[in-house]
């Protein structure tokens, strides 16, 4: 019986969690750049049954008993959610026309032939601590110092320094390059992440690196071709019609699970409180 409560509970808490997820992508559908997250669930590995008997053999003038075993199948003993993977395809460009706007455009972007999976483009940002961090993010802004900024980070050139403009009217060519009054700033760079798995969500709009490492720039990379949009935002990616889908399902699946453990619970205080009371 409490195999049985265990198996139910289980799946509650994965429904809740998928629950969270799908709440979190609804909630940053609006969100410019927003990756939506994508669940794995998984099963607990399979326990196999055997039932156990005794038998015996005739042996001269006596028996010998002896115990076997016969298999009896496989039970599954809960689910769990595996991990949180954030997917990157991009979402629709909207037009803006706002100069500290700037979207990147993917034209062709090599596919990671281990997991059949696009690689992903990033802006490098620099952290007040001197990190670096990724960013999909499409809203720009200018600090005190008139530095590109992404969320107060300032996004770093192809020579590894901040872009300091004069004022919003500068201009960013195809190639990522930002220019004002005919003077070269420098070129925004873009880092290529070739397998995804790589790349965790941190927040505020920022990705890491599982390993610690630098993702390499994708400028001069010629297996990838992309362009930069000033004066367009990119949207999130978010299915918002299947991600309400989802959810209703995961509701309905956790309420499910809810009435297994009540009707566990309800035999298990039946079993405690009743069976072999003494009237």
């Amino acid at each position: 019986m409490l195999k049985g409560l265990y198996t139910a509970t289980s799946a509650m808490i994965t429904q809740q969690r998928r629950t969270e997820m799908l709440t979190n992508n609804i909630a940053n559908a609006n969100t410019p750049g927003y990756k939506e997250d994508q669940g794995s669930i998984r099963s607990f590995p399979d326990m196999l049954l055997s039932r156990m008997e005794s038998d015996s053999v005739q042996m001269g003038s006596g028996s010998r008993s002896f115990s076997k075993q016969t298999p009896i199948g496989s039970i599954n003993t809960g689910v769990y959610m595996q991990e949180l993977k954030p997917q990157f395809s991009q979402g629709d460009l909207q037009s803006t026309n706002e100069p500290t706007d700037i979207a990147i455009s993917e034209a062709e972007i090599p596919v990671n032939e281990q997991t059949n999976d696009k690689a992903a483009l990033f802006y490098a940002v620099r952290l007040e601590n001197g990190d670096i961090r990724y960013s999909r993010s499409s809203r720009f802004s200018l600090n005190e110092n008139n530095e590109l900024t992404i969320n107060g980070h300032a996004v770093l050139s192809t020579d590894g320094r901040p872009i300091t403009v004069g004022s919003e009217n500068f201009q960013v060519a195809e190639d990522g390059t930002v220019s004002e009054n005919g003077q070269n700033l420098g070129r925004i760079d873009v880092r290529i992440a070739l397998d995804t798995r790589n790349v965790a969500r941190e927040g505020n709009d920022l990705y890491r690196t599982e390993n610690g490492g630098e993702l390499p720039s994708a400028a001069e990379n010629p297996n990838v071709n992309y362009s930069v949009k000033q004066g367009m935002t990119e949207r999130s990616n978010v299915d918002i019609t299947r991600d309400y889908t989802e959810m209703t399902a995961a509701y309905r699946s956790f309420e499910a699970n809810q009435k297994v453990l009540q009707a566990y619970d309800k035999s298990m205080d039946k079993a405690a409180n009743e069976i072999g009371r003494i009237g």
